[in-house]
């Protein structure tokens, strides 16, 4: 039997094992299709994320990366006749690029093996060549027939994926994921998140009363949450469209104008919320920060949730892959130490202070016993949310010292 493929490495270390993998299934592509007994082959590029987004950006107008791309080597209506009439000599039916990293990364996130992954992507480039498509709903459920019949026949079948909850805390955990997949991967969420800590912190140097306060703070969470709706739309377009389509186009230029009408929409409100009192600078501006210790306990929550969510996305970056598999703090024991040395700064009442500290501590047992975390983790938690409250704490009653 001819071998169907040629296999090159680029950027990457040769693994022969999934040479074996690329051979088997395409073979298994050709006996499928009744094209096994000719002399056509196909070239498979094994590389790397950077590679894929150039060739995404020179061919398709697309500036990231993707899981494979497909170059076909003819058109459907001509494939009839390249197979009838296929000599001896070897003719190329087109390139399949695929780039490991991702077939590892998407792997992992569907829960299923890198082999099962890979050749999907394997049987997905091979009906590309095939002139197959999944932009109009008839021709993508031919197309994903087609995969799925090959893949069983393979063996290699779809492992059991859960996309539903199986508890209220599974749900609370997956959301939090999502949080966390969006400051990890959207620079424009990274931003807003900046921002808001930085105009929280400005507000407390402006008398707001409650009303005001909230009106303030739904704002700010407004903005982030139409970004990550834009980022959920974005990322369902680009799962079915790998091409350009209007539509596709339409969809995220809906959701990205739905940013910007809320971003409109926080001037707006700065503007009322803030123009008359930018007249009230000077040391009176100063002491409003501790005539309100309710805001200042507030801001100081969020500020603290922020900074939180920021160093778990930082651990949990592709960058960074050491630090996620042996270091993550956990936020549920930060904020719950935070919330602890916040009521220890307003209370004097003993009972108080320590069934807050029962609980912050019960909290960080159940992370422990849950095994999400280390105790090295929880430790290092319970210590950032303490030490962060009463860092900004130190600061304004420095200010209102000095004042």
């Amino acid at each position: 039997m001819n071998k169907v493929s040629e296999i090159v490495w680029q950027g990457i270390k040769k693994q022969t094992n999934i040479e074996n993998l690329i051979e088997k299934v395409l073979q298994k592509c050709f006996e499928v299709e009744h094209i096994n007994p000719t002399s056509l082959y196909i070239c498979v590029t094994l590389t790397n994320p950077q590679t894929i987004q150039e060739l995404n950006n020179k061919y398709r107008a697309i500036n990231k990366p993707t899981d494979v791309l497909s170059f076909p080597m003819f058109e459907k209506q001509e494939l009839a006749n390249v197979i009838s009439n296929s000599s001896e000599v070897q003719e190329t039916l087109g390139d399949i690029i695929v780039s490991i990293p991702k077939v590892k990364e998407q792997a992992k996130e569907y829960g299923h093996s890198f082999e099962r992954e890979l050749a999907y992507m394997l049987v997905h480039g091979f009906y590309h060549l095939m002139g197959y498509d999944h932009i109009e709903e008839d021709e993508k459920a031919r197309m994903r027939e087609k995969e799925e019949n090959v893949l069983t026949m393979l063996n290699i079948t779809r492992e059991e994926e859960r996309l539903g909850n199986h508890h209220f805390i599974d749900s609370w955990k997956n959301a939090f994921n999502g949080i966390i997949y969006a400051t990890t991967t959207q620079s424009n969420i990274k931003r807003q998140l900046l921002i808001a800590v930085a105009v929280v912190i400005i507000s407390l140097f402006f008398d707001l009363n409650r009303a005001e306060f909230l009106c303030f703070l739904f704002t700010i969470v407004l903005i982030i949450f139409a970004e990550m709706v834009n980022t959920a739309i974005e990322t369902v377009v680009d799962l079915y469209i790998d091409v350009y389509h209007p539509k596709a186009k339409i969809a995220k230029d809906v959701a990205a104008g739905g940013v910007v009408i809320t971003t409109i929409n926080a001037v707006i409100v700065a503007y009322f919320l803030f123009f008359d009192k930018i007249a009230d600078i000077g040391l009176n501006f100063i002491k409003n920060v501790t005539n309100s210790p309710s805001h200042l306990a507030f801001a100081i929550m969020v500020i603290t949730i922020i900074a939180v969510l920021a160093l778990i996305a930082y651990a949990k970056s592709n960058k960074h892959k050491a630090l996620n598999e042996k270091f993550v703090p956990s936020g549920h024991v930060t904020i719950a130490f935070a919330a602890n040395t916040i009521i220890w700064v307003l209370t004097k009442n003993f009972i108080v202070l320590i069934l807050s500290l029962i609980m912050a501590i019960l909290i960080a047992e159940s992370r422990i016993a849950a095994k999400e975390h280390k105790l090295s983790e929880v430790i290092f938690s319970a210590c950032l949310g303490t030490f962060l409250v009463l860092i900004l704490y130190g600061i304004t009653t420095t200010l209102k010292m000095i004042i």
